[in-house]
């Protein structure tokens, strides 16, 4: 099957988290995101409302660390502060709304994974472009879309499908990860592609 590519160009390439030079080999998370109702609650409802309706964790931190007005929407506070601050906030959204999280995936089975979600070699950037990503800003960071589209995540689930079937992934450095892990992490990542399939939904996975 010839690789799907993204459905909107309009968005700016991110390259990969293993292609680029300054990235640690650390565990990633990767998430399941209705990423419109992540869009409207950033531009469309005011603070105090994401706040009463935030479960706490990492943005009710953000929020209670910043100065903020609870009458405007996160982004028009977002204008006050720097782009990689204001992507820390959209970030802990798009954490505070997934539909589904996998928490820490060690660094040898996300590299495996990559050319299975991704086959055409590089992502996406989900963030909103003002006031996120200013005109000479280097995005490092962040998160980047992986999957996104009926069409890309039926490739992805048939590539993962033929992943699990081999019964383990070269770690990159001639050894093998553990069959049971590769296995159980695509067990988990199979309901998030059935998601962006039925539901529209995306995969992100920080940068």
């Amino acid at each position: 099957m010839k690789p799907t590519a993204p459905r909107r160009r309009s968005r700016i390439r991110r390259a990969l988290p293993y292609s680029t030079p300054d990235s640690d080999g650390g565990p990633r998370t990767l998430y399941c995101v209705d990423l419109r109702a992540v869009e409207a609650a950033w531009s469309l409802r005011p603070l105090v409302e994401v706040r009463f309706a935030s479960r706490g964790g990492r943005l009710g931190a953000l929020f209670a660390q910043m100065d903020l007005d609870p009458r405007r929407s996160v982004r028009h506070n977002a204008r006050t502060l720097t782009p990689a601050r204001a992507r820390d906030l959209f970030d802990a959204l798009c954490e505070e709304l997934a539909d589904s999280v996998i928490h820490d995936v060690p660094a040898e089975v996300w590299r495996g994974l990559l050319p299975l979600l991704v086959p055409h070699g590089s992502g996406e950037c989900p963030y909103p472009k003002e006031p996120l990503l200013p005109q000479g800003d280097t995005l490092a960071g962040g998160l980047v879309m992986l999957t996104e589209g009926a069409l890309a995540a039926e490739a992805a689930a048939v590539a993962c499908s033929r992943g699990a079937a081999s019964g383990g992934v070269g770690a990159g450095d001639g050894s093998q990860v553990d069959p049971l892990l590769w296995a159980d992490i695509l067990a988990s990542l199979h309901p998030m592609l059935a998601a962006v399939r039925d539901r529209n939904r995306v995969i992100l996975i920080e940068a």
